[in-house]
């Protein structure tokens, strides 16, 4: 029996039609009666702990998980070297295409491209043993944007990739600053080379990175409550951040720096471009940073505001430290970075309560340290709202991402890959590492239509995207994702035992996939499916049956 082809899935993956949960999971992690051995988490919370902390559960992690408990997997996790992304060589000038006569067919791919670091990230999330940071690093990414539709050249990008890597457990003010004074972004967001105004023209500074910053990278364009809700006046309008002088002296903050100059070089007002070191403020042979403005900058006013009002005639490097200080410090960070982390890693709709849960970690560690991402991060993982063997509130959850949807299947079923697989997500409407504009690969605040619930990621799902997620399984469950290169399979040999047993095979796939909660009428759907195929072909039986439940809304809004 062949199976049919593959149907669009757009309707059944819609949030607002998920079925209901009709059966809690079976008992797990219960002992035997005698044994007195310390209970440690559920399969069925670990599963979604899992799912949530890393790209995806494994069987060997998930027993080592079970065995050591959550809080030990984390310090185990905030413990565990970087998995970084290469090197790569500038593409030189001397060529057109930067490849030398004579080159193989893939050298401007392999070279010069995104190529080589979608498929270090591929590799990183499919088999690094950092799984938490790089999770981290990817919502950082995708919060904290820059993108391969300016920045072109991967030997530009991978310093951000790692710097993003680098940072993500340590201190958000460091990562401002790191953010800042990245070269890559400097370039995306228009703030390298950016020149202090000359008295007798018109000519203002750039404020593309002044203005994101503020709206994208920490407060938000509306005052919130610690818990994430907006603040709002007399008349129930939001009360805004900032306004647009704000953005105009931060603006003048921000002038004056350009590219690390080159050892053995003297410095530039416009040094050459350099991807490899943070940019540096312009001195001129005095020592004086003379292509940064000198002139008084307000900043954001809030009440314990800190560096409201820079004077006038500060050295570039003190007003740099000075403003950042000031935006980091604004009670808005905590909400509006920790509410986004939530949404990438847990839940779209998280409560207020949950937002003010993981805003609290952010001002205060415990230690009376202000933006410990490893704080942040471990709030919001273990977060009663977070945790739990089932949840049943139909909001509740997320869309997995094409990424996410990806490396989950391949992680769950033993894959062997040569990483291309960045085409597959493309195809499900993801380009990795080029987001189409600032506002990411989907708009955080994206409402499925006709609801009030947020779906970011559903902001993404077209007809066609949808479509291709169940080619991406029809693919890699006969004859795997073929490349030049080699290509992904999976092992589906440990399944084959269950398919005598439609019904036991489903259950099976319902513990590894869903954590217990498929529904009663998915239970049924599959067994009478997988009993349609002649039992003289299990392994037909066992990839008909994996392609129905990963390619099911129950497993894509992942819960």
């Amino acid at each position: 029996m062949e199976r049919p082809a593959p149907r669009l899935l757009l309707a059944a993956v819609c949030l607002a039609a998920l079925p209901a949960l009709s059966q809690s999971p079976r008992p797990v992690g219960v002992l035997p009666a005698g044994d007195l051995r310390p209970l440690g988490p559920s399969q069925a919370d670990v599963i979604r702990f899992l799912e949530q902390a890393t790209f995806g559960p494994s069987d060997a992690l998930l027993t080592h998980v079970q065995r050591i408990g959550l809080e030990a997997y984390l310090d185990e996790q905030f413990a565990a070297p970087v998995s970084t992304y290469p090197g790569l060589l500038q593409m030189p000038a001397s060529t057109s295409d930067g490849c030398p006569t004579g080159s193989p067919a893939t050298c401007v791919r392999d070279n010069y491209s995104m190529f080589p670091l979608q498929v270090q990230f591929f590799r990183n999330a499919l088999g690094g043993e950092d799984q938490l940071r790089q999770r981290v690093a990817l919502a950082l990414h995708e919060i904290l944007v820059i993108s391969g539709v300016k920045i072109q050249q991967p030997s530009e990008v991978a310093p951000y990739l790692n710097m993003l890597a680098e940072d993500a457990f340590g201190n958000y003010r460091q990562l401002l600053a790191d953010l800042t004074l990245n070269p890559g972004m400097g370039h995306y967001l228009d703030m390298v080379n950016n020149d202090a105004p000359v008295p007798t023209s018109a000519t203002s500074p750039n404020e593309n990175y002044a203005r994101e910053v503020l709206q994208l990278f920490s407060i938000g364009v509306n005052q919130l409550n610690p818990d994430g809700t907006v603040v709002v006046d007399g008349s129930g309008n939001p009360v805004p951040t900032y306004v647009q002088d704000t953005i105009e002296d931060l603006a003048h903050v921000f002038t004056g720096w350009t590219y690390a100059p080159y050892p053995g070089l003297a410095p530039l007002r416009h040094n050459p471009a350099n991807f490899l070191s943070p940019m540096v403020l312009y001195r001129n042979g005095a020592g004086l940073d003379t292509n940064h403005d000198k002139g008084t900058k307000s900043l954001l006013s809030y009440p314990g505001d800190v560096w409201a009002t820079i004077p006038a005639n500060e050295d570039g490097n003190v007003e740099l430290a000075q403003a950042l200080d000031n935006i980091f410090e604004h009670p808005n960070v905590g909400p509006f970075i920790g509410r986004q982390l939530i949404q990438h890693l847990v839940t779209s709709n998280p409560s207020a309560a949950y937002v003010a849960r993981v805003a609290a970690a952010f001002d205060n560690n415990g230690g009376g340290v202000r933006g410990d991402m490893k704080a942040v991060v471990r709030a919001v993982l273990m977060d009663p709202e977070a945790r739990g063997d089932v949840k049943t509130d139909p909001a509740y959850g997320h869309l997995r991402e094409p990424l996410l949807f990806i490396t989950g299947v391949l992680r769950a079923f033993h894959a062997t890959t040569d990483g291309e697989l960045a085409a597959q997500a493309t195809a499900m409407g993801q380009e990795l590492f080029n987001p189409p504009t600032v506002f990411s690969y989907y708009p955080h605040d994206y409402l499925i239509p006709g609801t009030a619930v947020q779906g970011p990621e559903f902001g993404i799902l077209s007809s066609s995207a949808a479509e291709a997620r169940l080619n991406f399984l029809n693919s890699l469950t006969t004859t795997g994702i073929r490349t030049t290169d080699g290509g992904t399979a999976v092992d589906l040999t440990a399944l084959v035992p269950f398919a005598g047993a439609p019904a036991a095979l489903a259950g099976k796939l319902n513990e590894m996939l869903l954590h217990g909660t498929m529904s009663a009428a998915m239970t049924a759907a599959v067994t009478t499916a997988v009993t349609a195929v002649p039992a003289t072909n299990p392994l037909l039986r066992v990839q008909t049956a994996v392609y129905l439940v990963a390619g099911s809304s129950q497993y894509q809004v992942q819960r």
